[in-house]
């Protein structure tokens, strides 16, 4: 660890307990401390004005996710970064879940023969004093931003780029500025189509964090949060149980239906992210999400937004 940035000069002790220098502004650690990454995990709406200062420097780059919370933003610090010739890593830690690995896995086998459709739920409820914040009771810090975007970016990491979206929302229930459920319809340029309901004021063990135990803040209910469906068989996540018909001759809804249940090998995907951004820099790696994943799937819940505000869908180049 090359040192520890932080205008917050708290953090001073945490750069001692890891032995490394502290840093009260990036400037100063960009002139005087030996880096070959920067892991940015700073308020979305700074990520590119940092970004770009390390880029330039030639540090390449782990961005906490959203890649920034303005699209235009975002695509200016790609742009720096390519000319830098640095590589982009975007923190979707969850495509490095053992469980959205195996996930993967199935699919690429073709374990599921054509894929045709998602449903996929994050549902849960945030406690009265999470709204003691008052940014989180304004526009943008709702369920679909904050959370629903994990999701996002799980089911384009499976299925491919969104072709369409549409969207309704309602704050019935707060009755704050921002919404607290929503329900969206995604077509995927794979043909594959989804449904996503999210909502953050009911009593749920219906999503990713309770569904995988990943965040240990989470009681873990392990109930499932997608069921991806197929022409051969059908996934329940994250359960990864597989169900497929097991009659002779031709195949359908008359026929037995059995399951199989599908072994996932534990692991942290937060120390795997880190792993893959070593491997970013020093063995010229691929990112598992590129500056360019984490704009699309920045653009996707922005879309979901604008769809709510038109009422009509809002279509993908």
């Amino acid at each position: 660890l090359a040192g520890v940035i932080d205008p917050d000069p708290q953090a001073k002790s945490l750069a001692e307990n890891a032995g490394a220098a502290y840093y009260p502004d990036t400037a100063l650690f960009l002139n005087e401390a030996d880096a070959e990454g920067v892991i940015i995990a700073t308020p979305n709406d700074t990520h590119t004005t940092i970004g770009i200062q390390c880029a330039t420097a030639g540090c390449h780059l782990l961005i906490e996710k959203p890649i920034d919370s303005d699209p235009a933003a975002a695509a200016n610090l790609l742009a720096v970064a390519k000319k830098a010739g640095v590589k982009v890593l975007v923190g979707h830690h969850r495509r490095f879940n053992p469980y959205i690995e195996a996930a993967k896995r199935i699919l690429d086998d073709g374990k599921l023969g054509r894929v045709t459709a998602v449903s996929a739920l994050w549902t849960g409820l945030k406690p009265p004093s999470y709204f003691n914040v008052a940014w989180r009771r304004k526009p943008g810090g709702g369920p679909v931003l904050i959370n629903l975007i994990h999701d996002v970016d799980n089911l384009r990491y499976l299925f491919g780029d969104v072709a369409r979206i549409y969207a309704e929302s309602s704050n019935a229930i707060r009755g704050f500025p921002v919404e607290d459920t929503a329900a969206i319809l995604i077509r995927f340029n794979s043909g594959v189509m989804g449904t996503v309901i999210t909502s953050d004021v009911v009593a749920s063990p219906y999503n990713f964090e309770s569904a995988t135990g990943e965040n240990p803040f989470y009681y873990r209910a392990a109930q499932d949060c997608y069921r991806i469906f197929g022409t051969e068989a059908s996934l329940n996540f994250p359960e990864m149980t597989l169900w497929r018909y097991t009659g002779e001759g031709e195949q359908g809804w008359e026929d037995p239906i059995s399951s199989e249940q599908i072994d996932v090998e534990p692991g942290v995907p937060l120390k795997k992210e880190l792993r893959n951004f070593c491997d970013v820099i020093r063995n010229d790696a691929m990112p598992r999400c590129s500056g360019e994943e984490g704009l699309k799937t920045l653009e996707a819940p922005m879309a979901v937004a604008e769809a709510v505000r038109s009422g009509k869908p809002v279509t993908f180049d």
